[in-house]
Order: C-alpha cells, then sequence, then structure tokens
C-alpha cells in the first residue's frame, strides 16, 4: 500500500549483510569481510612459501633463464607504453594534461620507457606491483606530478581491519615509516589467498623447475672443472698386499698422460669410482630444456623465441607475437591501475580513458602485400590500393574506376539450361 513495503528483522538483517564495505566502511556489516578481518589486522608480511619474495629476487639475479624470459617481455612493454594516449568522455585524444606529462616523465631519474619496464619486471616477477605517487602541494594541489616504482620484495602491508584493510605498506630493510595507501597503488593479479594484500607470483608456480635449472647447470659446470667425468683407480681391498713398487708402478701408468682415454690390461683387480655423473647419465641439457620450456608457457612467450628458431627469424613477426601476448595486455593494465587511482585524487577524471592506440604500432600493421592482395580480392580502385599504402591519388576518372578483372560476372548467374545449347 502506498509504495511501502515492511521486511522482518530478519530481512533487514540479511540486507545489511550485503553492504559492499570494503574501501567505504560499513565492514561490521559484511559477513565476508568480518569473517577475514581476524586474519588482517596487524602487518602482513609476505606468506611463507617454498619460495618467498626474497627467493624471487635472488632467482632473477642470478638465473639467466628468468632474467632472459622476464626481461624480453618487460622491455617490450616499455617500448608499447610510448602508444598509451589519453582520451576523455567523448573519446576525443587529449595531447596536452597533467596526466600526459605525468607519464612522460614520472620523476627525475626514469622516463615512461623505463618506468613501464621497471613496473612489468615487478608484476612479472611478483604477481604485484607497486607505486607510490603523492599527491602534489601549491599550485598543483589535488594533481600527482612523480610516481616511484617500490620493489615489490621490500614491501610489508599493514591493516587495521575495518573500514578500509589495507591502509599503508612498509619498506622491509629500511626505516619503518609507514606509507599511506592514499599515495599508493597496486596492481596485481588474482591471489586465492583472500588473507593476503599479494599477487599471485608466477616464478612460484615454476619454482620446481627453476631448482632444476639450477641443479643441472651446476652439476655441468661440475664436469666441465674436472674436464669431464673423472675416474678415481683404487686396489680392491683384498688386493692391499700387492708389493710396494708393482702398487707405485700401476699409479705411474694410470696417471701418465699418454694413457688419457685410454685402457690398461692390468694383472692386478682394482675398483673404479666415478665423480660426478655425464649430462647424458642424468639427460641434464633434456631437463634443462624442458624447465626452460615450462617457464616460457608460464609467461606465455613462445619456447621459439627463447631458443632461436627458425619460425621467429623474421623480427617484425616475433615482434608482433610478443607486443599481442604480453606487452599490449601489460601496458593497458598499468594504465587502468593509474588512471583508476589518479581519478580519486581529480573526479574530472571520471569516464576517461588511458590505453595503448595499437594503431599507431607499426608491426601490428599488416604487410604492404597482403593488404593490396586484399583490396584486389574487393576489386578496389587504383586510388583506392594508392591510399592504403601511403602514395598520393591519381587525380583521373579511371583511377577511381573498380579494377575488375575479365571473366569476372555478377549477378544470379546463367539464366539459360546447358542442356538447351547442345540440342
Amino acid at each position: 500500500m502506498f509504495g511501502i513495503k515492511i521486511v522482518t528483522e530478519k530481512e533487514y538483517n540479511s540486507l545489511k549483510t550485503q553492504v559492499k564495505g570494503f574501501y567505504d566502511g560499513g565492514n561490521e556489516m559484511n559477513t565476508y569481510l568480518r569473517a577475514i578481518d581476524s586474519h588482517m589486522k596487524g602487518r602482513k608480511l609476505a606468506p611463507i612459501v617454498p619460495m618467498d619474495r626474497v627467493a624471487i629476487r635472488d632467482a632473477y639475479a642470478s638465473s639467466a633463464a628468468v632474467m632472459g624470459v622476464v626481461n624480453y617481455i618487460a622491455e617490450n612493454v616499455g617500448d608499447v607504453a610510448r602508444y598509451l594516449e589519453l582520451q576523455d568522455v567523448n573519446g576525443q585524444y587529449i595531447e596536452k594534461h597533467w596526466v600526459m606529462d605525468l607519464l612522460r616523465h614520472p620523476n627525475d631519474r626514469f622516463n615512461l620507457r623505463r618506468f613501464a619496464t621497471a613496473w612489468a619486471v615487478n608484476k612479472l616477477l611478483y604477481g604485484d606491483a607497486w607505486i607510490y605517487a603523492p599527491s602534489a602541494i601549491g599550485k598543483n594541489l589535488g594533481k600527482v606530478t612523480e610516481m616511484y616504482i617500490i620493489p615489490s620484495w621490500r614491501i610489508e602491508t599493514n591493516s587495521d581491519g575495518a573500514p578500509m584493510p589495507l591502509t599503508s605498506i612498509t619498506l622491509a630493510g629500511v626505516k619503518k615509516d609507514e606509507i599511506k595507501m592514499e599515495d599508493v597503488f597496486e596492481s596485481f593479479d588474482y591471489n586465492l589467498d583472500d588473507a593476503s594484500f599479494y599477487g599471485t607470483s608466477k616464478i612460484m608456480s615454476a619454482a620446481v623447475y627453476l631448482d632444476v635449472i639450477d641443479k643441472g647447470m651446476r652439476r655441468e659446470s661440475q664436469a666441465l672443472d674436472n674436464g669431464g667425468v673423472a675416474n678415481l683407480i683404487t686396489p680392491k681391498g683384498d688386493e692391499m698386499g700387492v708389493l710396494p713398487e708393482q702398487q707405485a708402478d700401476l699409479e705411474a701408468r694410470f696417471n701418465a698422460k699418454k694413457n688419457v682415454n685410454k685402457t690398461l690390461a692390468l694383472r692386478i683387480p682394482v675398483d673404479v669410482h666415478q665423480l660426478g655423473n655425464a649430462p647424458v647419465d642424468l639427460s641434464i641439457l633434456e631437463t634443462h630444456k624442458e624447465a626452460v620450456t615450462a617457464l616460457c608457457f608460464v609467461y606465455k612467450v613462445p619456447v621459439d623465441l627463447y631458443y632461436g628458431q627458425a619460425k621467429y627469424e623474421n623480427a617484425k613477426e616475433a615482434k608482433k607475437t610478443i607486443f599481442e601476448q604480453n606487452a599490449i595486455p601489460l601496458a593497458n593494465e598499468f594504465a587502468e591501475d593509474l588512471l583508476t587511482f589518479l581519478m580519486k585524487k581529480d573526479q574530472s577524471l571520471k569516464g576517461w580513458r588511458l590505453t595503448v592506440n595499437t594503431d599507431q604500432i607499426d608491426v601490428l600493421k599488416d604487410k604492404a602485400s597482403d593488404v593490396l592482395n586484399n583490396l584486389g580480392l574487393a576489386y578496389c580502385s587504383l586510388n583506392e590500393r594508392r591510399e592504403a599504402i601511403g602514395y598520393e591519388r591519381i587525380e583521373e576518372e579511371y583511377a577511381d574506376k573498380p579494377i575488375i578483372p575479365m571473366g569476372v560476372m555478377f549477378g544470379e548467374g546463367m539464366d539459360y539450361d546447358i542442356n538447351e545449347l547442345n540440342g
């Protein structure tokens, strides 16, 4: 009656539990957030896992495979970042704006390419990347004029529970000053641990493979130090009573340079002890390749790029592959997270977009031969074909007419019975 609905107290309490209060207060009415609140209070260090965040940093610094794959992607993210463009609510590109100034000059040490590369290295290694972007003061009040990459391995998160679970961060290994979240934003991959503020590291999923690479390389190095697989020759235990001069003669003959890789027939029984293992026996090379393949799979990098196979000898095709599969999606993620953070500082940015303009990337464009072939199949005019590949128009009537090969028929086809012609 009169549009008024009377609800029971039970229904009202049920409605209250559905209030989303993750960042805007009211967590006491949110059943899910209240349930995990006890786990979130206080400082949160990285979860205890077989490969912690410091170990990930060390793997990046010491493993050529990890650094090679991660840097290859990250450097391409840096290259793609220069194509980021700002659009207003009407879809118009905005060239002059403080957001674009911030991108072009993040701080006095980093340009946009280096900044985006560093962001991508952290994101690829840890599944999260953190940026410190404090609000300016004075004439630029309310804007952000500088931002800094914080190495992910240093991040310790702090929480006081409701109304805002993640309140600040602290940097491990340095002065314990808290940085408020109003000046920090995080890009992260979804983490199944709902009590963690960290992302999910792809390196952790490849930890076993990295161990295989590390051990395999060390065993190969040991074999090389030994000049290959070394053998130690000793008399058998029940033959220790041989004469000293026989023992000396045996030792001299085995240690003689002319005996390298040769076999001697001995009258005295001996034991052979192999020091180290042959790479063939351990299949070191094969397991190393499998480990690299798994690492490339985790990061969606064609393994042929790592090994330089003939399939990717065409540099443009290789660049196109990494741009489409990795660099452009990561650059767009960086841009979306940055703009979302900046909207909190400046409400006028609401509805704006910051994305990679793929139309400006040359390696993504079709080959001129492919373009002309498609235009030919569509019977396009000479001027349409010339304009498509950047040539000037020909101001003649014939140049604007479709080019239709002889023998091409349009319409419904023949309107007579072919059998009548034979009759």
